[in-house]
């Protein structure tokens, strides 16, 4: 592949970039990354000293040293109980040069899921924070194979099997191991999916999937060396692994940790990131905030930002637009919008790209309103986060892609979307007849996705193959379709989830934003005839079998500590649909609300 096309920052040796690509392992990449660019900002996090390369890499080999002082060899698994730290990228660096595979667990699971993942995964080592501790106890105590647990800014205590990692990071580097020669086909993580239709399950990717990951998107969005990136969604899902841990490695960018997603928006005005990738949850709630603010905004701002809005809108939309508001647009783009960016701390954004989860096309024309180059990315864990990326300054609404280079893409007869390339994982842990499930002979990978693929290789997700609704009557329907014209230009409406697998016709739950809930307990009523005047406007954009018959406002928006979203905010409806069964046999007993038409 070709150089990217912007010239590497200032202190960055010339071809750098080539040569830490062209690296057969992780491993390799790192070693050579933290030795050239020593003295280059690598890790921070608010309010504590960054890390240079060289200081990172030093951490890292001295964590390892200590590993295996412990007893820790290649093969192992090695857990991560920790937010976004820069401790994670330290012994996850320290585990992967010994060859001991990583594998990242979401603190905000439950107990019972962390216990199976621990046992899947054969995990001999755990590390966690302060917070964690108590936990990461119960499971050192009652998982047979964990023998060792490290604890971030915390003593060891009474147990020798729980040990600080300053303990390990004070580990001299000549009492360990000599580096071991890592292989391109050895693991180098496993990550757990999301489990939104059954059990979830460990996906072994390797050095070689995750370096022709890196390759092939740094072919399709040319991010420069040194680039700043932030930390912020969970460690243990794929696309943030990629993107702010393994990425910068070849990159050698400058990583700033959030340790919370909710902060995120308080962070990046300090950062000021030249990429920024996001669930669409964090865009969405953008979007509302946004409107909100220009609300209380003095009435000349409010009214060419929100005409500037609408007109970025229309250009985002690529219809016929007049010279003269496409000249309006630019105007007001510099009077209006771009201090909005700025005051996000976006204005150096080069690429913002969304995925990981069903993105509305209301989401994306507001990102591209707001001036933003914004895209898509289509993945999965088993693809090692992307397959599909749209091409900077070519984004089609509604279509993702073309694939990245070296990706094969094509539909089965069903719709379903197949896969083949370099980036596909090696298998399911433990789990062959899983993996011969989604993984055939010659490499193509089901994906479980819906979707269509233009002639130049772009895709069009239509839905998810086990999460079709079909009705009583045999009518195949793809929910996220119908939940998306449900909410669409509704700020009120914050999730839909629509039930009808089986039934006679479909009924919908539905969340409010912000503060509003419909509950007695806050006191706070609800305009529930904007909510059905909303529902029967994306009724008429529905087929007749797709429309909602009636719904229920059932409170704030769901988040993974519920179990109702994953840790991702997708929805994990056989949950929701149990959880909240009696309101569903309700809704189907003529009770709850429904659509209501606008008076002309």
């Amino acid at each position: 592949m070709g150089e990217p096309t912007y010239a590497p920052a200032p202190g960055i040796p010339a071809g750098h970039l080539r040569r830490a690509l062209d690296a057969p392992t992780v491993v390799d990449a790192f070693d050579l990354t933290a030795r050239v660019l020593a003295d280059r900002p690598a890790l921070c996090a608010p309010g504590r000293e960054p890390y240079t390369w060289a200081r990172y890499r030093a951490a890292a080999r001295h964590c390892a040293a200590g590993l295996a002082r412990l007893g820790t060899r290649p093969g192992d698994t090695l857990g991560l109980l920790l937010g976004n730290r820069p401790e994670f990228h330290i012994v996850d660096a320290a585990a992967m040069t010994l060859g001991v595979t990583t594998c990242s667990l979401y603190p905000t699971a439950s107990d019972e899921e962390l216990r199976y993942t621990v046992d899947d995964s054969r995990m001999s080592v755990l590390v966690c924070d302060e917070p964690g501790r108590e936990r990461a106890a119960a499971l050192l105590r009652d998982c047979p194979r964990l023998r060792l647990l490290v604890v971030v800014d915390g003593a060891g205590g009474p147990d020798a099997r729980v040990r600080p990692l300053a303990e390990l990071l004070d580990t001299p580097v000549e009492r360990g191991p000599a580096p071991r020669s890592t292989r391109p086909d050895d693991v180098l993580t496993l990550v757990y999916t999301s489990g939104t239709t059954g059990p979830p399950k460990g996906v072994e990717l390797t050095h070689a999937a995750v370096r022709a990951t890196g390759r092939a998107f740094l072919d399709r969005v040319p991010l420069e060396a040194g680039s700043r990136l932030v930390s912020y969604l969970p460690m243990a899902h794929i696309a943030e692994r990629c993107c702010s841990h393994y990425l910068p490695m070849v990159l050698g960018a400058d990583v700033t940790c959030c340790p919370e997603a909710d902060r995120l928006f308080a962070v990046l005005p300090g950062v000021r990131p030249h990429w920024l990738f996001s669930v669409p949850r964090v865009w969405e709630k953008l979007h509302a905030r946004l409107l909100t603010e220009l609300g209380r905004a003095p009435e000349d701002f409010r009214h060419g930002a929100l005409r500037a809005l609408e007109l970025g809108g229309a250009l985002a939309d690529g219809g016929p637009v007049q010279e003269s508001e496409r000249a309006e647009y630019d105007r007001l783009d510099g009077t209006h919008l771009a201090p909005v960016r700025a005051l996000l701390g976006l204005d150096e954004a080069r690429f913002v790209h969304v995925g990981a989860a069903p993105v509305r096309g209301e989401t994306m024309r507001f990102l591209r309103a707001l001036g933003l180059p914004a895209g898509e990315i289509w993945g999965m864990t088993e693809l090692c986060a992307a397959a599909c990326v749209t091409v900077p300054g070519r984004y089609r609404p509604g279509w993702i892609g073309p694939p990245l280079p070296g990706v094969e893409l094509r539909t089965a007869p069903d719709g379903e979307v197949l896969v083949r390339g370099p980036l596909t994982m090696r298998g399911y842990r433990g789990r062959p007849r899983e993996t011969a499930a989604v993984l055939d002979e010659q490499g193509w990978l089901r994906t479980g996705d819906l979707g269509e693929v233009a002639a130049d290789g772009s895709l069009r997700i239509t839905g998810r193959k086990k999460e079709l609704i079909v009705s009583a009557y045999g009518r195949n329907m793809a929910p996220a379709r119908i939940e998306e014209c449900v909410s669409r230009g509704e700020p009120l409406i914050d999730q839909v989830c629509v039930i009808g697998d089986g039934r006679p016709y479909n009924v919908a739950l539905i969340t409010v934003r912000g503060d509003a809930d419909p509950g007695t307990d806050m006191g706070i009523d609800i305009d529930t005839d904007r909510i059905r005047v909303a529902v029967a406007r994306g009724n008429r954009r529905l087929s007749r079998p797709e429309r909602i018959r009636r719904f229920a406002v059932v409170g704030r928006a769901w988040t993974p500590p519920t179990g109702l979203v994953t840790p991702t905010l997708k929805m994990r409806r056989r949950r929701i649909e149990h959880h909240y069964r009696q309101t569903v046999d309700e809704l189907y007993a003529d009770g709850g609300l429904t659509p209501l038409e606008e008076r002309p």
